[in-house]
């Protein structure tokens, strides 16, 4: 790692939305992720870290991601969230490392602000990680569809339990 990298943004892959579901839930599969794991020791055994900034530190990089190479990559997260906003914020910056910088290959700079198809691709990717359809399906039947007992098994936010269910048609 060096503080003299030259870092690209992140391109989108231009990959539909049910795409990057399949490539977010391939990921989970061949990680060893499963709905509910913790993912600082998968970042960690991935070669990244997580960091959480101070107060008064600069917030653009507040949730953001830098990639060095394949088994180098920090996320950086703000320390006044709360674990919910935070795991799928580590998720969507998976998302990035995944998607744009082609776990690792390409050294990026992925920030908190935007609203781009790139941002749209990383959320996806969180949700679809997160909570995998089938088991997503699963579940929400198990709970009559209720987000807050949906959001406790997949440790989200009932916000992104009905953002998750609209994208599935449910």
């Amino acid at each position: 790692m060096t503080e003299m990298t030259a870092f690209m943004q992140p391109v989108a892959s231009g990959k539909t939305k049910p795409e990057v579901f399949q490539i977010a839930e391939s990921y989970a599969k061949r990680v060893g992720f499963l709905p509910g794991d913790r993912l600082e020791p998968l970042i960690e055994r991935l070669g990244g870290r997580v960091t959480y900034m101070k107060a008064f530190e600069n917030i653009e990089e507040d949730g953001s991601l830098l990639v060095w190479n394949s088994r180098d990559f920090e996320i950086k997260l703000s320390a006044f969230t709360g674990a919910e906003r935070d795991r799928f914020t580590i998720a969507h910056e998976l998302g990035h490392f995944v998607l744009h910088s082609g776990e690792g290959a390409k050294c990026i700079r992925a920030s908190r602000f935007g609203s781009d198809r790139v941002e749209w691709e990383a959320n996806w990717f969180a949700a679809a990680f997160l909570m995998p359809e089938h088991d997503f399906r699963a579940t929400c039947q198990y709970y009559g569809g209720h987000p807050q007992l949906i959001a406790s098994r997949y440790m989200v936010s009932p916000k992104a339990v009905e953002v998750r269910k609209q994208n599935l048609g449910l």
